[in-house]
């Protein structure tokens, strides 16, 4: 008979997005996953298996209850072109709060040249983003907003580009930086209009 667990295995794996949030993979031990987590070895390596499956649950979950949820109104059928300005508003005030930076961006800094599983997790990510961006604007091209002739894919992968680097002003705490590209952000989505 299986023994009954003692915790919450999702409330669990969200203390260890903290975790490796905060440390990272390398600079977080085992001991640090135990104490942090309030379990025990036996507990964790039946419950996630290894450190390494742990850090990829946890980046899977990262992306799945922060990153999904903050693009949802990028995503629904009738997001316009001010539901990106809000997103990049939303998203550039997050970085003064959220010191950690990004964990995907973070891991993908950290591991994805050895772990291709973190790889896909940051490919998966910016899949997300990028179809989340191109819906938005296939809509405003839809309702004539925005000409025919803009190149929807093009301006996608732009705007991820500035996300990205978003995230990393945040991180280095170059908030007057990061207050004076929102502008010019701003600016060019807002020029897309006809």
């Amino acid at each position: 008979m299986a023994r009954k667990k003692n915790f919450d295995p999702e409330a669990t794996l969200l203390l260890a997005v903290e975790m490796f949030w905060r440390k990272g993979y390398a600079n977080t031990s085992l001991n640090d996953l135990v104490e942090h987590l309030g379990i025990n070895r036996f507990s964790l390596y039946s419950t996630y298996g290894d450190k390494k499956n742990l850090y990829h649950q946890a980046l899977n979950y990262y992306i799945d209850n922060f990153s999904v949820p903050a693009l949802s109104e990028l995503c629904a059928q009738d997001s316009e072109l001010d539901d990106l300005l809000n997103y990049f508003s939303y998203f550039a005030k997050l970085q003064t709060s959220q010191t950690s930076g990004c964990f995907v961006q973070n891991a993908i800094l950290e591991l994805s040249l050895v772990d291709d599983d973190v790889g896909r997790a940051g490919q998966r990510l910016y899949s997300l983003i990028l179809k989340a961006i191109e819906n938005v604007l296939a809509n405003a091209q839809r309702r004539d907003q925005i000409g025919s002739e803009q190149n929807i894919q093009q301006i996608s992968h732009f705007l991820l580009l500035q996300i990205q680097g978003i995230r990393v002003l945040g991180k280095a705490k170059q908030y007057d930086v990061l207050e004076d590209a929102m502008q010019i952000i701003t600016l060019y989505i807002t020029n897309l209009r006809r």
